[in-house]
């Protein structure tokens, strides 16, 4: 670690860096080892490798049981999982989807993959999800769906969404990739809307190195879905309906089943990281914490800083100060995905407000509780030198 006395010293400005490796703000978290390399010896010895093998067959159980719901369809990624369940609710129908301007910036590819149109909706300026009230002026005649997104904060509003879909006969799904351990009014969600899709990749919460999964109480949904991850087969040479090689494999399977047992211990060490970091903080003005619902199981995947309006310096500038010394901050959801889209649409203000003042902080299994206290005293330099750092700042252009 390296003290910072003068601007100088900040590593954008040629200084050394703070930390001598990244610190990144994926999970990366580690599956049991041993308990991986012994599912992996039977499934070498076993000559199965992939096509719904053992290995997928147990995972797909656990987490349907983990869920509470009767169906886990284990699929190559989520963002493949997401596109096949798409496909399927609008069954040859085209037309629109309404999903939050708020999140990740590949979910309009992933609806547009799967053969529809992005409707961008603002959303709440707390939990940072779809309501009921913004998707309703969102709606258009040729609506197929709602795509819901649970934030690592707050999960979406489902009691009314799904009655909002229910009076304009429009199904809800959801993408709970960051709901992984959270419940709903005292449930896993999984079991929501016509069905939800997690995420196995290395970088979340059930560490697959990659993959992603659909859980659903509906049969006949789940068994479409099984057909369309395998070419779309529904026998030995027969093919009924639209589908892709997107199967997960053993390896990933193996990974997954290794750290699922160590879950509760993972989200305990993030709740342990927030703390550190509120804490640490504390006497830093002008900066705060997203809350987590205390009244509902969360992950607390994500320390998330929110910074004020009058803040010295912009959001940009201290993630570019944070990421030259290491710390692999990132802005939180920006900009917002309209506009990413489309420069000239219409606005939508909550989510082009939080875009603005929200940095994803780095966590994970990478980031120990002395981590974040020098990145908080790194926090503090910069607070308390923030003209210097400006006059750098201008220097830099000046010389461009």
């Amino acid at each position: 670690m390296n003290d910072k006395h003068t601007v100088a010293d900040l590593a954008l400005f040629g200084g050394p860096a703070l930390f001598d490796r990244p610190r990144p703000i994926g999970q990366l978290a580690k599956p049991d080892t041993e308990h991986f390399f012994e599912l992996m010896r039977g499934a070498f010895e076993g000559r199965r490798l992939s096509n719904n093998g053992p290995l997928v067959q147990q995972l797909e159980a656990r987490l349907a049981d983990f869920h509470a719901v009767r169906h886990c369809i284990a699929y190559a990624n989520a963002g493949l999982a997401l596109i096949a369940l798409m496909e399927s609710v609008a069954g040859g129908r085209k037309g629109s989807v309404v999903i939050p301007t708020f999140t990740y910036t590949g979910l309009p590819h992933i609806v547009r993959w799967a053969g529809s149109e992005p409707i961008f909706c603002d959303v709440d300026k707390d939990t940072h999800t779809l309501t009921a009230a913004s998707v309703a002026n969102a709606l258009r005649d040729d609506t197929l769906m709602l795509l819901g997104v649970h934030q690592a904060n707050s999960p979406c509003p489902i009691d009314e969404l799904e009655a909002l879909g229910k009076q304009h006969g429009i199904p809800v799904l959801y993408d709970a990739v960051h709901g992984l351990g959270a419940t709903y009014r005292g449930k896993p969600i999984g079991g929501f809307g016509i069905a939800e899709v997690f995420s196995l990749h290395a970088t979340k919460l059930l560490n697959g190195f990659e993959g992603g999964y659909v859980t659903t109480d509906n049969d006949e949904l789940a068994a479409l879905l099984r057909r369309k991850r395998n070419f779309g087969y529904s026998g030995e040479c027969s093919i009924d309906t639209l589908g892709m090689n997107a199967k997960l494999n053993e390896i990933h399977a193996a990974s997954a089943l290794a750290a699922l047992d160590g879950l509760p211990a993972i989200i305990a060490r993030n709740r342990a990281r927030l703390r550190a970091y509120e804490e640490a903080f504390r006497d830093i003005p002008g900066l705060s914490w997203i809350p987590y619902p205390q009244e509902e199981a969360t992950n607390a995947e994500f320390p998330l800083l929110r910074l004020s309006h009058d803040w010295p310096l912009s959001r940009d500038t201290l993630v570019a100060l944070l990421r030259a010394e290491g710390a692999l901050a990132r802005p939180y959801y920006a900009p917002a995905l309209h506009l990413q889209d489309n420069p000239h649409h219409a606005p939508l203000p909550v989510a082009e407000t939080l875009s603005t003042c929200i940095i994803q902080m780095p966590t994970g299994e990478s980031v120990s509780v002395e981590d974040i206290e020098h990145i908080a005293a790194l926090v503090r330099f910069i607070v308390l030198n923030a003209p210097a750092v400006r006059a750098a700042l201008a220097a830099i252009e000046e010389a461009k």
